[in-house]
């Protein structure tokens, strides 16, 4: 019975309060509920949109940088590919080079090979290559460049790499011819990509831009390979002989691959490691 008594005084309020709300008897309890009510709601609210603000920085940063990580991912790859693509392209265009040298020569075998490395000191013109004896390379075979041009000698061959002794270096020496006046004389090494030509005869004329290349005396080098250009000739009337500064026909200090002129056999070995 009470249970009954309760659900009925429930109903019977319920249906009351609806009467009521109906009539707008209740609209001055709601006006002071919500005159209540409604400066603590805007408290809720103003403290929590700057939480909810702060939040969603967060989370937009933590995108940000997620999405920067990727990005930087992708450029490193793509930074990896475009220097993958341009070595190939650059190994490409020096063999490509290196075959038209060979199509130039075919009485003469040529072997194909990378610069690995050079000497580290200041007191040899030396660059490594990686054919060695192993590949048939000997010492005191003649390296050229990609143009044709003379580069150095090897100067020890060891199983799988060889020591080539450039050109500028100052223990080496190669006879040459003036191409235009066909004076001959000797170029030797002064270092730091730079080469001299001496023993000019004084009364013969050698003018700047003059081609220089190998004349075969002596039979360490075979005749005609370019050596370089003449920059400038020193010599007083007193002298015997002049001097002739020389610059090299190849790009010495960025030689990225070589000829080793295998059917060519020296005469003799002057040339030391």
């Amino acid at each position: 019975m009470r249970t009954l008594v309760w659900v009925l005084a429930a109903a019977f309020l319920a249906l009351i309060t609806i009467l009521l709300s109906q009539k707008g008897a209740l609209d001055p309890l709601r006006n002071v509920a919500l005159t209540v009510v409604s400066p603590l709601e805007r408290g809720v609210r103003n403290v929590a949109e700057p939480v909810a603000d702060a939040l969603d920085r967060i989370a937009e940063r933590q995108d940000l940088e997620e999405e920067n990580r990727q990005l930087r991912r992708q450029i490193e790859e793509l930074r990896s590919q475009i220097a993958d693509l341009s070595e190939q392209q650059a190994l490409s265009e020096g063999l490509q080079e290196l075959l038209e040298v060979q199509e130039g020569r075919p009485d003469d075998q040529f072997l194909v090979a990378r610069v690995i490395a050079k000497d580290p000191s200041n007191l040899k013109e030396r660059i490594a290559i990686d054919r060695g004896s192993d590949d048939g390379v000997a010492e005191g075979m003649v390296v050229m460049s990609a143009a044709n041009s003379l580069v150095g000698v090897v100067s020890s061959a060891l199983n799988d790499f060889a020591w080539v002794t450039l050109i500028t270096d100052p223990n080496s020496s190669v006879n040459a011819m003036v191409m235009e006046s066909r004076t001959q004389g000797v170029v030797s090494g002064t270092l730091h990509n730079g080469l001299r030509m001496e023993l000019l005869p004084q009364d013969t004329e050698v003018e700047p831009g003059s081609t220089v290349a190998t004349s075969g005396l002596g039979g360490n080098f075979p005749d005609a390979l370019l050596i370089g250009e003449v920059v400038s000739v020193q010599g007083s009337p007193q002298d015997i002989f002049q001097k002739a500064e020389v610059q090299p026909a190849a790009d010495l200090a960025r030689l990225e691959n070589v000829l080793v002129l295998i059917s060519f056999q020296p005469a003799r070995l002057d040339h030391t490691p």
